[in-house]
C-alpha cells in the first residue's frame, strides 16, 4: 500500500509539475493569434460598418431624390435672397392694394346717399374694375329689395376709380341703406 501511495504522490507531483509547467504554454496559447474563424468574425463586423455606412449614403441619397435636386450652398443664399425680394414684393403689393381699397371705399361712400326714401335696407354688389378704373361688370348677389339692389348696383356702376394694382381688380361691396 507504501508503495501505490508513492506512486500516487509521484504521479500527482508529476501531474502538478506537468500542470505547472504547462500552464506557461497554456499562456501562451490564450496570447497567440486567434484561430481563423475567429479572425473571419472580426473582419465581419468591420464589414457591417462599413455596409451600415453605405447603407444610411444611401438612404441619404433617396431622400435627396425624392425632394430633388439640392442645391449648393452658394446657391441656397441666391435662394434666400429671392425669397426675400419676393415677401418685400409681396408687402408691397399688399400695401399698394390696402391703399388701393381705402381710395375704393372713399370714392363709394361720397357717392351713397345719406338717406333714402326706399326706407331701410341692404344690398351686396359683386364688380370688377378693368385697367382705367372704370366698373366691367356689377352684379348684385343679394338685396332686401330689388329696389336697394338697383340703387346699389347704380352707385358701383358709376364709379370712376384710379387704375387699379395689377391692372384689374375684383371687389365686393356691401351697402346699408337708412
Amino acid at each position: 500500500m507504501r508503495q501505490i501511495s508513492r506512486l500516487m504522490l509521484g504521479l500527482s507531483a508529476l501531474a502538478f509539475a506537468g500542470a505547472f509547467s504547462a500552464s506557461g504554454p497554456a499562456r501562451a496559447q490564450s496570447e497567440a493569434p486567434k484561430p481563423k474563424a475567429e479572425e473571419s468574425a472580426e473582419p465581419k463586423r468591420e464589414e457591417n460598418k462599413e455596409t451600415k455606412r453605405e447603407e444610411k449614403t444611401e438612404k441619404r441619397d433617396d431622400k435627396t431624390d425624392m425632394r430633388g435636386e439640392q442645391k449648393p450652398k452658394a446657391a441656397r443664399g441666391d435662394t434666400s435672397a429671392e425669397k426675400s425680394a419676393e415677401k418685400s414684393a409681396e408687402k408691397k403689393n399688399r400695401a399698394d392694394n390696402g391703399v388701393y381699397m381705402r381710395k375704393l371705399g372713399q370714392l363709394i361712400r361720397a357717392r351713397s346717399p345719406g338717406a333714402t326714401q326706399l326706407g331701410e335696407g341692404n344690398a351686396i354688389v359683386r364688380f370688377r374694375l378693368g385697367a382705367s378704373g372704370a366698373p366691367n361688370s356689377v352684379t348684385v348677389v343679394s338685396a332686401s329689395t330689388p329696389r336697394h339692389g338697383q340703387l346699389a348696383r347704380s352707385i358701383v356702376s358709376g364709379l370712376r376709380a384710379p387704375p387699379p394694382p395689377g391692372g384689374s381688380y375684383d371687389g365686393v361691396q356691401s351697402f346699408r341703406f337708412h
